[in-house]
Parts: C-alpha cells; sequence; structure tokens
C-alpha cells in the first residue's frame, strides 16, 4: 500500500467532529426518552423558607395598634408603642419606620425596618431605635406601618414567660443633669425560661404624650436588668415612665405547646 492510498483510508479531523456530534444527539435523544419515560422534566425555582400553617393566613384584625410614635432630630431617636388587638399571639412583627418632616412629607433616607417582639393577647410592647439623618434635616412626626406578621395560637406559648418590668426608678443627676433610669424584672411563671432581647424605655410628659425612647440590648449579658443614661426632658411625668422586655425565640423550632422560648 503506498502512501497515498493510506492516507485516503485515514479519517481526517472533520470526519472525527462529525461522529462527535451524531454521538451527542443519539445520547441525548436517549436521555430525553427515558425522561419522557417517568415524568415531564420540570426546573426547580428556590427554596422557600418554611412558613407555619399558623401564620401563612394571618388575621387582618391581629394587625397590631401604633398607639404612640415620638421622633426627634436632634437626637437622633425614634420609638413607637404597638399593642396587641386579638386574642392570638403575634410574633415575627416587622414594621416599616420612617421620619416625617413638619409638612408631613417623608424625610429622605429616613426609611428603614423595625422587628417587634411576641406580643401576647391583651398586651403591648415598645420599639426604639436610631433616625439616620443628616444634621440639615428636620423632623416633625414618625409614621410606623405593619408590613408583617405571624399569628399562633396561644396554647403554642404555654411554656413562655410573660416578662414585665416594674418599679422603674430614677438615679440622682449628675452635674449635667444625666440620670440613670433602672427597673425590676419580673416573670410570670418565675420557673420559666425567658428570652428578653431587649429592653425599651417610653417616657411621656403630663399630656401623655411620648418625650423620650431609648433601647438597651441584653443579648450576651448575664444580668437581666434594664439600665437607661436619660438627660433632661422638660415636661418629664416620671410616674408614666414605661420599660417594656420584649422576647424573642432562641430557637427555629416552631412554637408548641410545652415548649419554651429557648427550644427546651
Amino acid at each position: 500500500m503506498t502512501d497515498d492510498q493510506a492516507d485516503g483510508r485515514r479519517l481526517k479531523p472533520g470526519h472525527w467532529l462529525l461522529i462527535g456530534i451524531v454521538v451527542l444527539l443519539i445520547a441525548a435523544a436517549v436521555t430525553i426518552i427515558v425522561r419522557r419515560g417517568d415524568a415531564d422534566p420540570t426546573v426547580a425555582g428556590p427554596t422557600p423558607s418554611a412558613v407555619s400553617s399558623a401564620s401563612a393566613t394571618p388575621r387582618p384584625d391581629c394587625s397590631p395598634e401604633i398607639t404612640a410614635t415620638w421622633a426627634d432630630a436632634a437626637k437622633f431617636k425614634y420609638g413607637f408603642v404597638y399593642r396587641s388587638r386579638c386574642d392570638q399571639v403575634v410574633r415575627e412583627l416587622r414594621f416599616r419606620v420612617a421620619a416625617l418632616d413638619p409638612s408631613g412629607q417623608g424625610v429622605a433616607g429616613s426609611e428603614e425596618t423595625a422587628t417587634g417582639g411576641v406580643l401576647f393577647p391583651d398586651s403591648e410592647l415598645a420599639v426604639a431605635g436610631a433616625l439616620h439623618l443628616r444634621r440639615d434635616q428636620k423632623v416633625g412626626s414618625l409614621k410606623v406601618q405593619v408590613i408583617s406578621f405571624g399569628v399562633y395560637p396561644p396554647e403554642d406559648f404555654s411554656a413562655w414567660a410573660h416578662t414585665e418590668v416594674v418599679d422603674p426608678t430614677r438615679g440622682e443627676p449628675d452635674e449635667l443633669g444625666r440620670y440613670d433610669v433602672t427597673g425590676t424584672v419580673t416573670a410570670e411563671p418565675s420557673s420559666a425560661q425567658v428570652c428578653v432581647a431587649e429592653f425599651v424605655l417610653v417616657m411621656r410628659d403630663r399630656t401623655d404624650k411620648v418625650i423620650y425612647a431609648d433601647s438597651d440590648l441584653i443579648v450576651g449579658q448575664t444580668l437581666l436588668k434594664p439600665k437607661f443614661s436619660v438627660g433632661p426632658l422638660p415636661g418629664l411625668d416620671f410616674a408614666k415612665t414605661k420599660i417594656y422586655a420584649p422576647q424573642t425565640p432562641r430557637t427555629v423550632r416552631p412554637p408548641s405547646s410545652g415548649v419554651s422560648c429557648n427550644g427546651s
């Protein structure tokens, strides 16, 4: 056999490419036949977060009532009080908070999302946070909207403690007029686990208008006692001072009867 005859029988690169394409087409056809023999393939989207059946369709009448708001541009702080309106436990609360200028228009850049604690029937809680403003921006009021929440039967929280801060106390003022505000935390039943995430201080004037609010994070602390440093507040009626102790679960387990706030 001459060299020319050998070259004629040897497959050229173009032939190998055609053979490869044919093999791929056959393999794809076999795959489609096998898949369709079982069921038509579907494209799976992102797996949604688990949502309990209790909170999947929350009752509109259980959306908490915002009973008082406060905002101060000079202090860069805001606060509001919210109250239960139904016979169920409300949790997973999220609020949209926005500062309004004296004319009632939204202040640019002030909108944020705040979260709430576990709200038991016939109870109220509060939120306090920081306003993100420029020094030249003016604030006339605060707008708060409930944007999401879950509703659960009270029996799912049978092992939870109901916390309260009693006996708010005002310390002696320093040379600048600042003083500490503290209180005593109680829990009912006293043997239950307590999952307080923060304390929220709300102070009012003689007309019951909120004139100051602040938060005291306690996560990671071993001493369950609120303490706030407060400056002079003209018109303050200290007898109306209240410290809230909102709780949040310390477990990813959904609430159920007999399970405490930390999952035990």
